[in-house]
């Protein structure tokens, strides 16, 4: 996860911001912990790959890595450890249309994704 870390430290250098301003943000008590995980020391907790990816102004992709700007060096480990659960994410990351269930999604059983994305395909009048 230190490379995490890496693309925290060079998106927040983009925007101009301090190891405490972006401590700030994210409600730490001062900067020491934005620069362990920075540093590749601490790693960040899944539940804050979120939160970070707002205060950066980009995505969970683009700090996971997922966005394809970065070979991934471990191709075959991904958040979701069942093959299914991980591709009903990325489709609903991926479009626009389901994105903002993508981080509910990963509380919920694969069967009530599915259920849910169903139900918005019918209210859509989609064909799937």
């Amino acid at each position: 996860m230190a490379d995490i870390g890496k693309r925290i430290k060079n998106r927040r250098k983009e925007l101009g911001i301090t190891q405490e301003e972006l401590a700030q943000k994210l409600g730490y008590k001062n900067k020491s912990t934005i620069a362990k995980i920075e540093n590749g020391t601490n790693d960040i907790v899944q539940s804050k790959v979120v939160e970070f990816a707002k205060a950066l102004d980009t995505t969970v992709a683009a700090l996971m890595g997922w966005d394809g700007t970065e070979p991934e060096p471990e191709q075959e480990q991904h958040y979701y450890l069942d093959d299914e659960a991980r591709e009903m994410a990325e489709f609903m990351f991926n479009n626009p249309d389901y994105k903002v269930l993508f981080d509910a999604s990963r509380k919920v059983k694969k069967e009530d994704i599915e259920f849910v994305r169903q139900m918005i395909e019918r209210m859509a009048g989609g064909d799937n």
